[in-house]
């Protein structure tokens, strides 16, 4: 499957980039989101055996347990005894503890069960940065069964549908909870929206700056000029990308109808180039997702935004 997609809900009529999961318009209640994406199943902690080499048909406790999937039977990872499991109902009682604070956008199983997460837009933190080009704050929460992962909250503008974009939203810098699988982690899950003000906030400041990035005028000169420094392009360097640069720049996705000849269409036409998928081959695809959601179109990307605050800081 797809970047480790197993089951999920994706709402709104908002397909995912690979096309698979229940597509279903505008939100659902948490439970029923949860119902839709498979993602209610339990898991157990099972003490797992070993072979004696002398006697391979008889077992010996190996001192680790699996945690495994009881309608599917799938070992979804191996633990010690001090792991403490924690049910995909925890999750779904942090996503309806956020009930009057975000909408459910979609929830996701991954690697069959081995991690589960939901994606809500927080209501009150979606915006304009020009009329129609609107960005969301949104709110992740997540929970592992492979041993590896915790449980946690984390706020980002990511809509988390596949492994890749999970990973890419928790490595963002921003308003994060988690807790590991030891002591008291159920009786933790209610402490996970406590940063939700702070998202808000840094939402807020974050939106300021790229409305300020809509107001500074760019040229296509300054636009080179622009992607020079972004790209550390020398002077009489042949730089393959510069035309596609300046297409999106000058008729890219949204530069006609959102703040043309702007810096924040100079930034939005080098994130066209680096990371959509639109336009490319279905064979390029996967490829161009990947560079873009945690590869080097991402940093690129990052770098623009980063240059381009400077810019308007100076």
């Amino acid at each position: 499957m797809p970047a480790n997609f197993t089951s999920g809900w994706l709402g709104n009529n908002e397909v995912a980039w690979h096309g698979l999961g229940v597509v279903t318009p505008g939100t659902l209640p948490a439970r029923e989101a949860f119902e839709t994406a498979d993602a209610l199943f339990t898991v157990e902690k099972r003490e797992l055996l070993y072979p004696r080499a002398e006697l391979p048909y008889l077992t010996e406790p190996a001192g680790v347990f699996g945690v495994i999937r009881t309608d599917t039977q799938q070992l979804l990872g191996v633990v010690t005894k001090q792991y403490e499991i924690v049910q995909n109902e925890s999750l779904l009682r942090m996503a309806e503890f956020i009930r009057e604070e975000a909408d459910m956008d979609c929830v996701i199983v991954l690697s069959d069960g081995s991690k589960v997460c939901f994606t809500a837009t927080l209501r009150g933190a979606e915006t304009d940065i020009v009329p129609g080009d609107t960005v969301k704050r949104r709110i992740v929460g997540y929970l592992g069964h492979d041993g590896k992962t915790g449980c946690g909250a984390k706020f980002t503008n990511i809509r988390v549908v596949c492994q890749n974009t999970l990973t890419a939203a928790l490595n963002e810098t921003g308003a994060a909870s988690s807790i590991t699988h030891k002591g008291t982690a159920n009786a933790n899950f209610d402490a996970l929206i406590n940063s939700i003000d702070v998202a808000r906030q840094d939402f807020t400041a974050e939106c300021d700056l790229m409305r300020e990035f809509s107001r500074e005028a760019m040229n296509l000169n300054q636009f080179n000029e622009f992607v020079d420094e972004v790209y550390n392009i020398d002077e009489g360097q042949v730089f393959r990308k510069r035309q596609a640069l300046e297409r999106a720049f000058q008729q890219g996705y949204g530069a006609v109808a959102y703040a043309p000849d702007t810096l924040w269409n100079g930034i939005n036409a080098i994130t066209q180039v680096e990371t959509s998928t639109r336009g490319v081959t279905a064979a390029k695809t996967r490829a161009q997702f990947a560079r873009g959601t945690f590869g080097a179109g991402a940093q690129i990307s990052k770098k623009a935004f980063a240059i381009a605050r400077d810019l308007v800081s100076a």
